[in-house]
């Protein structure tokens, strides 16, 4: 993922999102970055059906896919739906945040 800027990339999910992304990895016992770095990877790697969608509005793709948050024994105890957005031209990634 590159730095990017106030509206896309690192910089953007900083300043944007990493609240969110903090409080889930705090759930598993992780830092927000490698834990917002991994649920990237994972989506982008294997996005749920339907998943990517291409908007056209803004020229990205969107990817779905679970990500599942589990207990110290394995149990799933919730399940999210983060959101990846890649720039359908240079396939930057513009934002990622967690969603139901």
């Amino acid at each position: 993922m590159l730095c990017g800027t106030a509206g896309f990339g690192y910089r953007h999910i900083k300043a944007r999102h990493m609240r969110d992304w903090q409080n889930l990895a705090g759930l598993v016992g992780s830092d927000w970055r490698s834990f917002t770095d991994f649920a990237i990877e994972q989506i982008l790697k294997a996005p749920e059906p339907g998943f990517p969608s291409y908007n056209k509005k803004n020229d990205t793709w969107t990817y779905r896919a679970p990500v599942q948050i589990r207990d110290s024994n394995g149990n799933v105890v919730d399940t999210y739906r983060p959101v990846v957005s890649i720039a359908n031209g240079d396939q930057k990634i513009i934002t990622a945040f967690p969603a139901r």
